[in-house]
């Protein structure tokens, strides 16, 4: 006992679950006594539960035992209860042929309490996907409760087909070469086994026994076409159940396209011709023509008018059907276009800075049969090449002024005719040098010099002035000698001998008038030293 007369149990077990009494003693007051009531609380274990693991027949006249819930070692004893898809089972404790629990309670050694519950069903189809549990209630002090569930669990039931469903799962549209896929699917359980049959008149044909319900029809054509059955194999199912459901499939097709002339067509140039295309099928296919990947005609029909070459080459014929995506075929047809060859325009003129240079002459004619081309240069190795009904070739020569004054041409020709391409080769003129002479009447003038020449042509004249008066002013100063009629060649002291001697010439009529002023002198007042 603690101090204050408190009595304290140190680990108490269900050993001490029981009455305690209190006396108290006053003397000659006489003594009292008190009752308590000791009550120990242990929560359970975590629920076990233990489900039939068997198949439950749905067939049966009575319940099945479905799970036993377990509670083990708590105290005061656990309440068990059983619950399917979340709502509580209302099961008795009297046997029924519907269902009821069976409820057990064992104490154990240590004075802790067990329970156990047994739930009894008779299932049903409905039962095939409900989930069952069960619950564990304990009570705690203070007048609480403690909640513990079990795992869910659902029931392995047997039953009997009663409808059958088959289908066509895919493609919906069906056309040649797509795989079919056909499920049939029976509500039994466990998965019946599945017969499939083709029906043709009245002629059945077993195709298959499958386990899982799908028949694969692989690249299927329109011999496919027709009605299939399925037949589920249940002996469990009463014989008012319908075990055999058919499905009809219609397999969309499209013939080959039949093209007319033919798939070769030859057509002289300047010719008119009209290709026609047909295709037949399952409906009626819409036609289109396209060369490469252009539409150029809509229909079965597309007449070419006046053709010339660039009109040749593959048309396609393409047939669709619109409402069975992926259903389609084309066929090709080559047009020819014969004719003599003609000349495709390329740069025939070329200017070039001088000789010595080398340039590439290109030539190219179109034409049928394949033209031949060739050039009026001796010696050279054309590159030849074609593409359809195009021939291109290609020199490279090294331009001379001989080369540029000859005529060159390239030459294509076929049985039909030939045509000729001239090339015309320039060779540019050297840089003139500046010159003080004013351009010839009439002449052109170079672009953007015109008045540059005539200041350089006004300088040299006044500069000539000059150097006559210069001259002149020293001979009437008398520092040149000189006479009537006399030349004179003035040489620079220390010029070379390449430097052109000036050559000045007096007339009498000059010197008596005067050249470069009034008073007949270079200066002077007095007109004086006149020579």
């Amino acid at each position: 006992m603690d101090p204050d007369l408190s009595l304290v149990l140190p680990k108490a077990d269900m050993s001490d679950e029981r009455a305690f009494s209190c006396q108290v003693t006053a003397g000659a007051a006489g003594s009292a006594e008190g009752m308590a009531q000791l009550r120990v609380y242990e929560p359970p274990e975590p629920p076990e539960l233990t489900a039939n693991p068997g198949i439950l027949s749905v067939m049966e006249r009575s319940v099945s035992e479905i799970a036993t819930c377990s509670s083990r070692n708590a105290n005061p004893a656990p309440t068990i209860s059983w619950f399917k898809d979340g709502a509580r089972l209302e099961a008795p404790i009297e046997r029924n042929d519907d269902m009821y629990v069976v409820s057990r309670s064992v104490k154990e050694a240590s004075g802790l309490q067990s329970v156990s519950s047994t739930l009894y069903l008779r299932p049903s189809k409905a039962d095939k996907d409900a989930q069952f549990q069960c619950l564990v209630q304990y009570p705690l002090p203070q007048g609480k409760v403690g909640n513990a569930t079990s795992e869910r669990f659902s029931l392995v039931l047997h039953y009997f087909t009663e409808n059958v469903e088959f289908m066509l799962e895919s493609p919906l549209v069906i056309k040649e070469g797509d795989d079919v896929r056909l499920r049939c699917r029976g509500d039994g359980q466990p998965e019946p086994e599945y017969i499939f049959y083709r029906v043709q008149a009245s002629k059945v044909m077993e195709l298959a026994t499958k386990q899982d319900g799908v028949l694969i029809l692989p690249s299927v054509s329109r011999a496919n076409s027709g009605t299939y059955r399925c037949q589920v194999l249940d002996f469990d199912s009463p014989p008012e159940v319908q075990l055999e459901k058919e499905v009809t499939i219609h397999v969309n097709y499209l013939d080959p396209l039949t093209l007319h002339p033919g798939r070769r067509v030859t057509v002289p140039l300047g010719g008119d011709v009209t290709l026609t295309c047909s295709g037949q099928g399952s409906q009626p296919p819409k036609l289109v023509w396209r060369k490469g990947k252009e539409r150029v005609a809509h229909g079965g029909t597309h007449t070419l008018r006046s053709v010339s070459y660039h009109v040749a080459g593959a048309y396609t014929c393409e047939a669709s059907v619109p409402s069975v995506p992926g259903l389609q075929r084309d066929q090709t047809v080559q047009v020819t276009v014969e004719g003599k060859p003609e000349m495709e325009e390329r740069p025939t003129q070329h200017r070039l800075p001088g000789e010595g240079q080398h340039i590439q002459l290109t030539c190219s004619a179109v034409g049928h049969p394949e033209p031949e081309l060739s050039w009026s240069l001796p010696g050279v190795k054309p590159v030849v090449s074609s593409t359809g009904n195009r021939v291109t070739s290609e020199v490279t020569v090294e331009v001379t002024a001989a080369l540029a004054k000859s005529t060159i041409w390239c030459q294509a020709r076929n049985r039909f005719g030939e045509a000729t391409q001239h090339f015309t080769l320039e060779i540019e003129p050297p840089a003139a040098t500046p010159s003080s002479s004013p351009p010839a009447a009439g002449g052109p003038e170079p672009q953007g010099g015109s008045g540059a020449a005539v200041v350089a042509v006004v300088v040299c004249v006044l500069l000539l002035l000059l150097i006559v008066g210069f001259f002149y002013c020293m001979q009437r100063r008398g520092h040149l000698p000189c006479g009537a009629g006399e030349k004179r060649s003035l040489t620079p002291k220390e010029g070379s001998a390449e430097d052109p001697p000036v050559e000045m010439k007096t007339d009498k009529r000059n010197e008596q008038t005067g050249l470069l002023g009034p008073s007949g002198g270079c200066g002077g007042v007095d007109g004086g030293h006149e020579c």
